[in-house]
Formats: C-alpha cells, sequence, structure tokens
C-alpha cells in the first residue's frame, strides 16, 4: 500500500531537556491511540528547531513563574546551559530512534500484520538556525520531505489520550475534497457550537457534519485556524496557508491565520467564507488531544518516578479563551453573552514518567499548592459562571460538584 501520510512533529528547547520523556510519551500515544499510523505514514520527521543563545539568565530556563521576563524558550532564546541540555538532548535523542517507543514493530501498533507493510521511518531534521514554528514547517516543505498527499503537523506536548481511526479520516479526506484540514477535540474545542453562538453570535450548526462515512463522530467546522495536530491535504499548505505574507523568525501560523480566519467569517459568512479555509474539529464526544505545556515541566531526579503528576496543561485543569474586542469587525461590539468566557474542565490528566511540574512560586517565594488560590483569575469559572475565581475555589461549589479527572499514564 502506498504511505498517504508524512508527520511532521516539532521540538525546540525546554527546561526537561536532556531528557527525551516527553517525546518518548509522545510517540506512546501515537501507538496506543492512532490506528494504523505507523503503516499509513511515509516517514515522521522530528523538526528540531534552531535557537539564539543569549549571555545571563534571560532566556528560558525553570523559571516560569516570572511575569515579568518574556519565556525564552518560548522565543528561541536560551541561556548557555539550555542550549548545551538541548544539544545533549538532540544526542541522546539520534541514539534512540531506532528503539521502542521510536521504533516499534509493526505487530505491536494495531496494524494487520501484512509482511509487505514496512513501518514509517522516523527522522530527525536539524535545523541549523532559530525559525520558530512556521518557518520551521515551511523549512521542510521546502526541503522536499513532504511527499505525501496528506501531512499531519504535530507539536511535541500534545498527546492523544482516546483512539482514532487514522484509515477512516484519510478515507473521508479523499473522499471529501472540502475537508482540507481536520483537527482533534480538545478542551478548546467541546461544546464547539455553542462557545460560537455564545461568543460570537455565530451559528455553525446548520454547517455541521455527520453524514460523512466511517467518520466516528460530527464534523464540526472551526471559526478559527488553530496551530494543534491536525492532518491536513498537502496542497492545503503549499497552495494556501503558507503562501501568505513573508514568514520571519517566531512566526506562529495560529497568530497570522487564527483572527484573520473569524474576520473573514464575521465579513462574509460561514456558507461563503467558510470554504476557503476548510477546517473542523472531529468531534467524538470525548477529549481526544491533550496539551502539556513542554515549558512548564522538567525531569524528575529519578527518571523512573510517576510521583511527577507532569499532567496539567497551562496550570490548572482546564483551558479557556475571552472574546476580545480586537476578535470583532470595526465598530461590531461583542453581545454581553459573547463576551462570557467560561473555562472547560478537563476530562483527563495524565502523567508523563520521568516528568514532573515545574512548581510556582507566590509572591512570598513559598511553593504553590491547591490550598489557595494564588494572583488574580482572570476568567470566568465554569462552575458558576462569575470571574475571578477557578472552579477549584469556586463558593458555590457543593460536594460532589467538581468534575472527575480521569488520570492515566502516557
Amino acid at each position: 500500500m502506498t504511505p498517504l501520510l508524512t508527520i511532521l512533529i516539532q521540538t525546540s528547547p525546554i527546561p526537561s531537556h536532556p531528557s527525551t520523556a516527553l517525546l518518548e510519551a509522545l510517540f506512546r500515544s501515537f501507538d496506543r491511540h492512532v490506528k494504523d499510523m505507523r503503516r499509513l505514514a511515509a516517514r515522521i520527521y522530528i523538526l528540531c528547531d534552531g535557537y539564539d543563545e543569549v549571555e545571563g539568565d534571560e532566556g528560558g530556563d525553570d523559571k516560569v513563574n516570572d511575569k515579568k521576563r518574556k519565556d525564552g524558550t518560548k522565543r528561541g532564546r536560551v541561556t548557555k546551559d539550555v542550549a548545551s541540555r538541548y544539544r545533549e538532548h538532540l544526542q541522546q535523542l539520534r541514539a534512540k530512534l531506532d528503539q521502542p517507543p521510536f521504533a516499534t514493530p509493526l505487530s505491536s501498533c494495531g496494524n494487520s500484520g501484512d509482511s509487505e507493510q514496512s513501518q514509517a521511518v522516523v527522522e530527525m531534521v536539524e535545523l541549523p538556525e532559530r525559525h520558530g514554528s512556521a518557518r520551521a514547517i515551511k523549512a521542510a516543505f521546502d526541503l522536499g520531505l513532504v511527499t505525501t498527499p496528506f501531512v499531519m503537523v504535530a507539536q511535541h506536548d500534545n498527546f492523544f489520550v482516546s483512539d482514532v481511526s487514522l484509515p477512516s479520516i484519510l478515507e473521508a479526506m479523499m473522499d471529501n475534497e472540502w475537508i482540507k484540514c481536520l483537527h482533534f477535540i480538545s478542551t478548546a474545542t467541546i461544546d464547539y457550537a455553542k462557545k460560537s453562538k455564545r461568543r460570537y453570535s455565530i451559528d455553525i450548526e446548520p454547517f455541521m457534519r455527520d453524514d460523512v462515512n466511517n467518520l466516528d463522530g460530527s464534523l464540526v467546522p472551526l471559526l478559527f485556524w488553530y496551530g494543534r495536530t491536525a492532518i491536513s491535504r498537502t496542497d492545503y499548505y503549499t497552495q494556501f496557508v503558507l503562501k501568505g505574507p513573508t514568514l520571519r523568525v517566531g512566526d506562529h501560523l495560529e497568530e497570522l491565520l487564527g483572527v484573520k480566519q473569524l474576520r473573514d467569517i464575521q465579513k462574509r459568512g460561514m456558507a461563503v467564507a467558510h470554504p476557503l479555509w476548510g477546517n473542523f474539529v472531529l468531534d467524538q464526544g470525548r477529549e481526544v488531544l491533550y496539551h502539556l505545556s513542554g515549558r512548564r515541566v522538567r525531569a524528575t531526579a529519578d527518571p523512573s518516578s510517576e510521583n511527577g503528576g507532569a499532567g496539567v496543561g497551562d496550570g490548572p485543569d482546564f483551558i479557556s479563551t475571552e472574546v476580545r474586542a480586537r476578535d470583532t469587525l470595526p465598530g461590531q461590539a461583542p453581545t454581553d453573552e459573547a463576551c462570557k468566557s467560561f473555562t472547560t474542565a478537563r476530562s483527563v490528566r495524565a502523567i508523563v514518567p520521568g516528568l514532573e511540574i515545574i512548581p510556582t512560586k507566590r509572591k512570598d517565594n513559598a511553593d504553590d499548592d491547591l490550598a489557595t488560590p494564588s494572583g488574580k483569575f482572570k476568567q470566568k469559572c465554569f462552575q458558576c459562571g462569575k470571574k475571578g475565581h477557578s472552579y477549584r475555589f469556586c463558593p458555590d461549589t457543593k460536594e460532589g460538584d467538581q468534575p472527575t479527572i480521569e488520570t492515566i499514564g502516557l
């Protein structure tokens, strides 16, 4: 069978290096939850971005709580120590590519066992200088790495936590050219139709599709261009996504295209505008993609320890997005209801062996915990809808009201 898919995994310096635990957990999540990935993918490329080395402690380390200092690792500006650990990480990774979980026998990946099938080759691509997310993706295309009709662009800290049928997804995309980009449901896209109507007064329900053969769930059209792990048509990238303005070092496609898509839909309407963007999320009724911020975890002293609890995405067990005035058209104010931003509780908390959450610091320099809130909470509680506290500290919470969160190992 001719492979249909190329996978591009983006990685860059993070505090947990030189550990390879984060990428190992990602590949384990592939093999556990993405059926036939090794058979249907021609190549899996790990795109290792370059970096800018700076003096002192301006670059990124594990000081994630200094609000006055922009995160150095996110900007690709790292100290000599972080740079050294990243180089060691790449050396360790290179040595492990022919070992599990990077190289895995077909028989252990849920495949059919056909002797003529071969598993996807995993390769490292080390970019000689800092590119940033958008330019790194473009570099992969410019280097001719993507030769298949479909491409999955993935991040090193976005894991699969529920099963998806890759054969069904690729078959649906081959049969329906209007599906240009397909995302996997996460906390940001759960109840997406309700959120879209509440926040932007846009009714997307008439444009949802549940009649696509073999898909496990409904296709929900997106209002934003998201940069999370997704499967796209290769020509969608070459002829549309990467055809915009010249990309600068450090650019992110989500920042360039996200609100641009929303404004296009607000101006021209869903029926006219959305087919140009063609991006959907497959709503399987459960969280499929889990984000564990790579900049907020570090390696544990004992790599075999499972006590790290490195399972919280951006701090607490939820994600939220708030409507801002600049997200609307000039002269168009969001409705009162649209301005209500509610958090979406996670249903899953993942633990990555060998990693732990970097402790936050309160102003008194004491380690923070869940006993008392730290700092001002800027979003609205999903429990009561009031602003200023999270669901953990909601005064209206009664025993048994808090969501059940399943803890899983990656």
